[in-house]
């Protein structure tokens, strides 16, 4: 009996993975110009919350390629943490004019135990759409439940979880703004798409996955009274289902055009038949 119930844990698991181990798409061409899957591997990589933010911006490491406000250049993109006892979250934050800021995603990270955090990346809902959540596979940290419903992935050894986590560490405040850059910036304009995304792609791997639900019961509560969101960003978030309505409806016309040109060729045609008979 224990030996099937074994059999029967060990099936669903293996299916709960299959199902993370789906990519996601971006409900916006936004969302492609940020990718997700580059931007919680690189988090793994950072020294701290500085660090990070230099990473996101490195054109070298192809996780950004926004310009939500069509001027041509890359968004800077900074970091604003908020805290809450056990609970941080992390929101990646472009930044597109004086006192203008687009929230692109946010990483949920949850103390469970001692060596027991949680890591997530969750797109803004407006850019990803609804639940659009990556987190690192167990091939990149240890396996962890015994403090929460799920099983997941303990990032606790991770450099900046660390630092965010170490006694008496303090609240990160970005230097980036609309008018104060980082000498380590350098305007560039952004690439095509597809080229943007073949490249982003090297990072959707093993290591990190899709999952269906968040691990942090306070993160989004926490985050919610403090979204923000930008007008000007929204004209630019390019919504692939209105852009594929669009589509349907030029080649609708199209076929519509084709369909009455038929039909004339074919009632000029019959004339003709009926002048010869006459």
């Amino acid at each position: 009996m224990k030996r099937r119930t074994l059999l029967g844990i060990t099936a669903l698991f293996a299916m709960m993975v299959q199902l993370q181990a789906q990519e996601l798409e971006p409900a916006t061409e936004a969302g492609e110009d940020f990718d997700l899957y580059a931007a919680i591997s690189l988090f793994e990589n950072a020294e701290d919350l500085e660090d990070y933010e230099k990473l996101l911006n490195d054109e070298a490491n192809d996780v950004n390629n926004l310009d939500l406000n069509d001027d041509d250049e890359v968004d800077l993109v900074r970091i604003v943490e908020y805290s809450e006892g056990n609970t941080k979250v992390l929101v990646l934050q472009a930044v597109i004019g004086d006192d203008d800021y687009q929230d692109i995603a946010t990483i949920e990270l949850e103390k469970f135990g001692e060596n027991e955090i949680s890591g997530q990346i969750i797109g803004d809902e407006e850019i990803y759409g609804p639940d659009y959540i990556i987190e690192p596979s167990e091939e990149t940290a240890s396996l962890s439940s015994s403090y929460s419903m799920a099983v997941f992935v303990s990032v606790h050894a991770w450099s900046p979880v660390r630092v965010i986590f170490r006694p008496g560490a303090v609240i990160f405040v970005s230097a980036i703004t609309w008018r104060v850059h980082p000498v380590w910036f350098h305007p560039r304009p952004p690439i095509a798409r597809a080229t943007h995304r073949s490249r982003a792609a090297r990072w959707h791997s093993p290591h990190v996955h899709a999952s269906k639900a968040r691990h942090s019961p306070r993160g989004r509560s926490m985050y919610s009274s403090k979204r923000r969101t930008s007008p000007t960003a929204k004209k630019h978030y390019g919504h692939k289902s209105t852009q594929q309505n669009k589509q349907q409806q030029q080649n609708k016309n199209q076929q519509q055009n084709k369909n009455q040109q038929q039909n004339k060729n074919k009632q000029q045609q019959q004339k003709k038949q009926q002048k010869k008979r006459r």
